[in-house]
């Protein structure tokens, strides 16, 4: 009779939550896309482990390295999450987590020159589109980077 209602008790306590990072996972992995100008843009995320995912991208034009970037999401003092970005360049930059969904997160800085907004959605499980969202002197603007996995071996 305890076994019984052990057993039902356990089939009837809703599984644990996994961590919000690991809900993240969908964007780990490498990501290509080449551009119609001939830029061939690399991103490439590590799995979420201890707590956070550790990114990096480069962008490669007539073959020199145009730009780079290294990205990680961790927590912030507070517990949420955030996708802290240092742009080759430019100052480090963070955007809180406004929301994450099946396979979709948003993070943002209404206060950060531009972007204020990266999304980031898994179309499928070869197609990762990444894109940038704000405005520059009041006009709105946006880039999307619409990445395929990268081929074996590379």
């Amino acid at each position: 009779m305890i076994a019984l209602g052990l057993a039902l008790a356990l089939a009837t306590t809703p599984p644990v939550p996994a961590a919000e990072i690991d809900r993240l996972g969908f964007i780990a992995g490498c990501w290509t896309l080449t551009r119609p100008n001939g830029a061939k843009i690399e991103e490439q995320w590590l799995a979420p482990a201890g707590g956070a995912m550790i990114g990096m991208s480069r962008s490669v034009r007539e073959g020199k390295l145009r730009e780079y970037e290294f990205m990680r999401i961790l927590p912030a003092a507070d517990g949420k999450l955030q996708f802290v970005a240092l742009p080759s360049g430019q100052a480090e930059g963070a955007f809180p987590v406004k929301e994450i969904g099946d396979n979709t997160v948003t993070f943002e800085n209404p206060q950060h020159d531009f972007p204020q907004r990266i999304l980031y959605r898994l179309v499928d499980k070869d197609t990762l589109v990444a894109r940038i969202e704000g405005s520059v002197d009041g006009k709105a603007r946006s880039a999307d980077f619409p990445y395929k996995r990268c081929a074996a071996g590379n």
